[in-house]
């Protein structure tokens, strides 16, 4: 996965969006990525949330070289949850994240929640989300992704700064498959690169 912002492949309108709202030190408390699958938005949810902690910005990417962009790279970072909404849906699985965003953070300047799959969670569940976006906790940062930005309900959709993932295109893809193979020492001819492009339909994790 890439690491930084400029390691990213496409998506340069959200980049934009991202990076100026960090050097201008106005990062909203509730962001949400739509877009379909494999276009890059969990990725740029882990960089931002590296980005907010870590000790030594270079312009707004993270050094990954600090403390905590090493553990959030690991998955290891406190102040970092991740919770797939897609198999944690109900609503005491909300309450209990919700009831982690109410503490300071423990170790880095912000706490951030990736929530995956945010439109699958149930309507309780929903409900107990939106209480904490309508007040929410100084140095907590909300990171919503959806595939289905139409099955969340218009009251979260409302309270969220929405950035939208476009497919990647096909010279996109085979940039950033091209250089892939190249770190890897591998070889590819340009009929197999054109093949896994035409199949993977503008989602690079496929």
């Amino acid at each position: 996965r890439p690491k930084t912002f400029t390691e990213l492949v496409g998506q340069d309108h959200v980049v934009t969006a991202l990076t100026n709202a960090l050097i201008q030190g106005r990062v909203h408390h509730a962001w949400l990525f739509t877009g379909t699958r494999g276009v890059g938005k969990t990725t740029l949810a882990r960089i931002i949330a590296k980005a907010l902690n870590c000790s030594a910005l270079n312009n707004a990417d993270p050094c990954g070289k600090c403390d905590s962009c090493l553990l959030i790279d690991e998955g290891r970072f406190v102040d970092v949850i991740e919770l797939d909404a897609a198999s944690n849906t109900q609503v005491d699985n909300m309450r209990d994240l919700l009831e982690t965003a109410t503490y300071r953070p423990t170790v880095g300047e912000f706490k951030i929640f990736i929530i995956d799959e945010v439109h699958m969670l149930s309507l309780s569940a929903c409900n107990a989300l939106l209480k904490i976006l309508e007040e929410p906790p100084k140095n907590v940062v909300f990171i919503l992704a959806t595939t289905d930005i139409k099955k969340i309900p218009n009251t979260i959709v409302s309270r969220c700064h929405k950035l939208s993932f476009s497919s990647l295109n096909k010279k996109e893809l085979a940039m950033a498959i091209s250089n892939i193979v190249w770190l890897e020492n591998g070889n590819i001819t340009n009929m197999a690169l054109s093949h896994i492009i035409n199949c993977s339909e503008g989602s690079f994790r496929d």
